[in-house]
């Protein structure tokens, strides 16, 4: 009990909702989170230390680990390094913070880890609020909603670079290896419109500086 006691002084900062900001994002309709229901998982520390006792959802919006205990929910602390999602029926997820800040995130954003190697795949996912004004109201009604948002990215050497998700522009991000994974994409008929085509694209261009 001193265990349990000790994790949710040391991952959780608060209850959730309890700030004006809070209440201006219950107007906005749609789904933030990655998975509607809890799943079970484990979260790694900056310390080293493991804890697999709390049900975990991913908030895509606010980019925040959740944390359940005994039928309460809290926001995961900063000294969270990683974690695991182990949903039912899919494959586990794993996501990570630390990388390299870019013009869409902060060293404390996570990243799903699609691939690691010499060069690694992340994949951002996040959600755009949208703000749509109603044509027939009176009062210039405005309607807010969440729209699915996926970025990808590239980490190598220390660098972000974020990939197009387009088959034509997407092998110009691979310097020298450029000709050959247009190549690849044409072959495989690769449209970029899931993670397991840019997972593709990337264990190729592994093989090929492997290669060199």
């Amino acid at each position: 009990m001193k265990h349990i006691a000790w994790c949710l002084l040391l991952l959780c900062q608060g209850a959730l909702g309890q700030t004006s900001k809070e209440d201006d994002l219950n107007t906005v309709s749609g789904n933030p989170f990655l998975m509607k229901e809890w799943c079970d998982g484990v979260v790694r520390f900056t310390s080293g230390r493991t804890v697999n006792q709390f049900k975990l959802k991913f908030d895509c919006l606010k980019n925040m680990l959740l944390l359940q205990f005994d039928g309460n929910a809290f926001a995961a602390e900063s000294k969270v390094r990683e974690f695991v999602m182990y949903p039912k029926n899919k494959d586990s997820l794993l996501f990570r913070r630390g990388f390299p800040v870019t013009d869409k995130t902060s060293d404390q954003t996570y990243f799903h880890i699609l691939l690691q190697g010499k060069a690694s795949l992340l994949r951002l996912v996040a959600r755009n609020i949208i703000e749509e004004r109603e044509l027939v109201s009176v009062n210039g009604r405005v309607n807010r909603r969440m729209e699915e948002a996926t970025y990808y990215y590239l980490y190598q050497n220390g660098a972000m670079t974020l990939l197009p998700a387009s088959k034509t522009d997407l092998p110009e991000k691979f310097a020298d290896k450029k000709e050959p994974l247009a190549q690849f994409i044409v072959d495989k008929q690769l449209k970029m419109h899931s993670p397991d085509d840019f997972v593709q694209v990337v264990k190729k261009y592994n093989e090929l500086m492997a290669a060199q």
